[in-house]
């Protein structure tokens, strides 16, 4: 990732005897073995030399100047920015860019050293610049030893003049997981800031990842001229779901079989609008529809009233919560509409479902209802504000709280408040169940119900329990996020390092504890945010394109 790349590995040499021609004979079959597995990689000598093995005198250099330096000083001048402390990786994930802060001013060059508990083998790597990207054979090397234990990575910052001198050092441990994630991510890249034009649609992009690749994940969707938002797979992958405003009906909802062209028309979508409505409101959208796991069924917000507004802070650009609704169901194979017993009370907000896996449960985020908060609910308008979105969630404060109910094949029941994740003061909403239905993650923030600055994820047991403010919260928006298929990884969006969010991966143990996350960098885009990712449980080449047919 820019700048010349140099590393060599300290291995057998180092033990071998002195006598030159087995020296020699050793260096000459190494270096034909690293240019077969390193193509397009270049090992490169201190004064600049060919493709090769460095020489062992050039490995001992180092080598003495790290073990006379001793323990790391107090107050180091370098720090390992990413990867962060403490991550964990998944298998098959691609090598990631090891990125530091040197305010040494002294340091030219930077020494990367990954080590293991048992001193044998480190793997040592130079730096022209503040960060180094490990080839694919060297990064499979570094994750297949950090299995067993976690992989000290130091980076000590150089100075060459008047001698060869350690001006930093930072440190730290990142391991690699057992458990593969094994699906591939769907997620949506948003310009910034958000417009709503048939211009800025048309910039939209969903794409499917593999998080193995070294490339950028494969455009799937593009040059819409029609809005479209949240999406789902089925539990096996088979289903695809997904808001779109087909045909103008901004109630649409597609959903469909997996395949590599998904080729949409009419009779794909269904929408909430259908759903009876008392005169007065504006047409149902099914605000945050969620698709079963088994693809049986829909859940949404219907008879809602929402307010939307556009801020002038291109990082948060929106605020956006439904201010009345009741939840209800719809049957995919009959085409009928029900109301939701027990989550259809008309004093509150009902809204932002999310079913168990076995489709026993569904959670959801309620509230008193806000329609105060209109100047005219049968003329409900996009707003405008001149402010920045913690201005309006001043002016316009709204709080969720958890309740689960059973869905009971539709009859509803009694929705009970999800303890650890309601009346805490917070706004507690986008719960999702873990696949093995033991856990349940959800977003917490002062106000509002999503794209809030300080949003942060916690988990509980899915029967309630006491909150824990998850380890993989970065300090700027914790949001949109999903299982993988066998439960043992959640993706993530976070802002923490720009306006443009990006897409982070933490691992989950089986008591529900999560590791500082990754970043999955080549889903990024410097131009535009990508959010709402979703896994789903197929290869990344399942989908090829995804096409209206008479658009």
């Amino acid at each position: 990732m820019g700048g010349r790349r140099r590393y060599f590995t300290i291995d057998p040499i180092g033990t071998m005897k002195t006598n030159k021609r087995v020296i020699s004979f050793f260096i000459i079959i190494v270096a034909a073995l690293y240019q077969c597995t390193l193509t397009g990689h270049h090992v490169q000598g201190e004064q600049g030399s060919a493709p090769g093995v460095l020489p062992p005198e050039y490995m001992y250099t180092w080598q003495k100047l790290v073990t006379a330096r001793g323990p790391a000083p107090t107050g180091t001048d370098l720090t390992i920015t990413y990867p962060y402390d403490g991550a964990v990786f998944p298998p098959e994930i691609a090598a990631p860019t090891f990125r530091w802060s040197d305010r040494r001013t002294a340091s030219t060059k930077w020494l990367v050293v990954f080590r293991w508990g048992d001193t044998k083998n480190p793997v040592y790597a130079l730096a022209d610049r503040p960060q180094w990207t490990p080839d694919k054979a060297t990064w499979e090397a570094i994750k297949a030893r950090s299995v067993a234990e976690p992989v000290e990575v130091v980076v000590f910052g150089i100075r060459y003049t008047p001698v060869k001198a350690l001006t930093s050092e930072g440190r730290i441990r990142i391991s690699t997981s057992k458990d593969r994630v094994d699906a591939s991510i769907f997620y949506r890249q948003v310009p910034l800031p958000f417009k709503t034009g048939p211009g800025a649609l048309r910039q939209m992009k969903w794409r499917l990842g593999d998080i193995a690749s070294y490339g950028k994940p494969a455009v799937v969707m593009q040059n819409l001229t029609t809005c479209a938002s949240c999406h789902l797979f089925s539990k096996d992958g088979r289903l695809i779901s997904m808001e779109m405003n087909y045909k103008g009906d901004s109630g649409a909802h597609f959903i469909a079989p997996v395949g590599k062209t998904i080729a949409l028309s009419e009779n794909n979508f269904m929408t909430w609008k259908e759903f009876p409505k008392p005169d007065l409101l504006p047409q149902t959208r099914g605000v945050f529809a969620k698709m079963s796991p088994s693809g049986n069924y829909m859940v949404g917000t219907v008879n809602e009233i929402s307010y939307f507004a556009l801020t002038n802070d291109p990082a948060f650009c929106q605020l956006f919560f439904p201010t009345y609704g009741m939840l209800a169901w719809y049957d995919v194979d009959l085409k009928q509409f029900h109301r939701l017993p027990g989550a259809d009370d008309r004093e509150f907000v009902q809204t932002d479902p999310s079913w168990s896996g076995d489709e026993k449960y569904i959670v959801f985020a309620r509230a008193r209802t806000r329609n105060e908060y209109h100047d005219d609910i049968t003329n409900i308008r996009t707003r405008i504000e001149d402010a920045d979105i913690q201005a309006l969630n001043r002016k316009y404060p709204i709080q969720f709280d958890l309740y689960r109910i059973p869905f009971n094949q539709g009859r509803g029941g009694t929705a009970e408040p999800l303890k650890g994740a309601s009346h805490n003061g917070m706004s507690n909403y986008f719960a999702r169940f873990s696949p093995n239905g033991r856990w349940i993650v959800f977003t917490q923030s002062k106000s509002g119900i999503m794209l809030q600055p300080d949003s942060e994820l916690y988990i509980i047991p899915t029967a309630g329990g006491q909150p824990r403010r998850m380890h993989c919260n970065r300090a700027r928006f914790n949001s949109w996020h999903s299982f993988s298929p066998n439960g043992k990884w959640l993706l993530f969006s976070s802002k923490v390092n720009s306006a443009f969010t990006e897409i982070f991966l933490t691992h989950i143990d089986e008591n529900g504890m999560d590791s500082p996350p990754v970043c999955l960098s080549r889903f990024s885009d410097s131009r535009s945010a990508a959010n709402v990712p979703e896994f789903a449980n197929l290869p990344a080449g399942a989908i090829r394109k995804i096409v209206l047919t008479d658009n």
